[in-house]
């Protein structure tokens, strides 16, 4: 019981950090591609296609002699991730940012002011979204089959365990939502909102791994 509480508590809070994550996404990239629609479905498509592949694997691993400790390298891998992205963000902005702005008036010659043409965001959004956010969003989509492999024992009671699991999932990705936008967004900033959520991701990953140790450590019954 004590292991599938503690399973409960992580996709739930792995599903928070997951939205908030997507959240902060938005505002990261902001700045330099702007908040338009194009951008807004760049990134939510990231994010889902991360989360299939990240079902698919997770589920494929979750058949291999699942473990916690594998369950918190995930996590503490997507922890890590998540938590440098602020780091990395202005050189992969750079490289995939498809032009200049419009010319300053400082910038006019001959009275005359060069036509600007804005440029097409979709796909350099689309591809400087991959790069950030595809591996995070990758690890986290494992984390849900992977605990819901871990959380079921009995075949008959199957359905309503996988059930819990990402019913819980998804209560806490509502909830990493509203908070996120609601309150975090303007208490932490993106860079420490961004932080935050790698260093909770890490931390439940240790957490993870640590509740390995100590079960495979404890002597068996009497």
């Amino acid at each position: 019981m004590t292991t599938q509480l503690g399973l409960l508590a992580t996709v739930f809070l792995a599903g928070g950090a997951l939205m908030s994550l997507e959240m902060a996404s938005f505002r990261l990239v902001e700045p330099e591609f702007g908040s338009g629609i194009e951008v807004w479905g760049s990134l939510i498509s990231v994010f889902l296609g991360g989360l299939a592949i990240g079902a698919v694997v997770g589920g494929w691993l979750a058949d291999r002699r699942p473990a916690l400790w594998k369950l918190g390298l995930v996590l503490l891998a997507g922890g890590a991730i998540t938590a440098v992205l602020p780091l990395c963000s202005d050189p992969i902005f750079a490289f995939t940012f498809p032009g200049e702005g419009a010319p300053l008036p400082s910038e006019w010659t001959g009275g005359q002011v060069t036509a600007y043409q804005p440029p097409d965001l979709r796909w350099p959004a689309l591809a400087a979204g991959a790069i950030l956010f595809g591996l995070p969003a990758v690890l986290l989509g494992m984390v849900t089959p992977y605990a819901a492999r871990l959380f079921v024992h009995q075949l008959p009671h199957m359905g309503s365990g996988v059930g819990q699991v990402y019913g819980v999932s998804t209560i806490g990705s509502i909830v990493g939502t509203l908070g996120t936008v609601f309150y975090l967004v303007s208490w932490m900033g993106t860079t420490w909102l961004l932080t935050g959520n790698g260093l909770l991701l890490a931390s439940l990953g240790i957490v993870l791994a640590a509740a390995h140790a100590l079960r495979r450590d404890k002597p068996p019954a009497a």
